[in-house]
């Protein structure tokens, strides 16, 4: 079982402490893509010379696009999406993720708990998966993209990140109700014992403003598919954030 691990940067350095939580893994069976969309990154040249890397170098039109070409190049079995100044929590992710897919072959992938850090790197919101099917996926109870690690065949029945309804916002939301509305016997398992630290702040948390457009974009777009539970959609996804945050030591 061969992973394919796709990174788009846009010549940030955080993508060393990545890239090393990626390489000290146990299980190697992987290969790494990373889509710089930087023409002039001089702070990740050096970094990317000191990993055995698929460099995809070449302007993009946003963050969806460039995982779509890492997506369209990659050849592994299993494909996780991941950020560049976000980092796995131990060396054994892989090898666990892989155990619980050879126990069960009828599952579409696997999903680990995300942990948010801001700019000091402390935690300041937790999120561990419990059960993930597309029923609650429809009523707005999502996992965050880069905590799933999906078969092939998923990517290959639900299509790469569509940007026509939304250029770089939510675009991964979206993507994911269409698939829980394709998908209605989706199968994803759980793995509590590790997680992801992802960099709080990014394209979809930046803002209050960013969080309300974010909204809107989800509302809109369960509406013009007519999903059955619309008109809560947003609220849900949204309201089910809050306990996510509180004080951790």
């Amino acid at each position: 079982m061969k992973f394919s691990i796709i990174i788009p940067n846009f010549n940030d350095k955080r993508i060393k402490a990545t890239l090393e939580s990626v390489f000290c893994q146990s299980y190697t069976n992987f290969e790494v893509i990373v889509v710089e969309g930087c023409v002039e990154n001089n702070n990740t040249k050096s970094i990317y010379e000191d990993y055995d890397i698929c460099l995809i170098h070449d302007k993009d039109n946003g963050i969806f696009d460039a995982l779509n070409k890492g997506i369209k190049k990659s050849e592994g079995d299993i494909i996780y999406l991941m950020g560049s100044d976000d980092y796995l929590s131990d060396p054994e992710v892989l090898k666990s993720v892989s155990k619980k897919i050879k126990n069960d072959d009828k599952i579409d992938g696997v999903c680990i708990g995300c942990e948010f850090a801001n700019a000091d790197n402390k935690i300041i919101r937790k999120w561990y998966p419990s059960n993930i099917s597309s029923k609650k996926m429809m009523l707005g109870i999502l996992p965050p993209h880069f905590s799933l690690f999906l078969k092939r065949e998923v990517y290959d029945l639900n299509g790469l990140f569509d940007q026509s309804f939304s250029h770089t916002l939510a675009v991964d939301i979206l993507w994911m109700l269409d698939l829980a509305m394709k998908k209605q016997n989706l199968k994803i398992q759980t793995l509590s014992n590790h997680h992801l630290v992802m960099g709080y702040g990014g394209t979809s948390t930046g803002s209050f403003s960013t969080v309300i457009k974010q909204f809107r974009i989800v509302h809109n777009y369960a509406k013009k598919k007519k999903m059955r539970y619309w008109p809560f959609i947003s609220i849900v996804r949204t309201s089910s954030k809050l306990a996510q945050f509180r004080p951790f030591s």
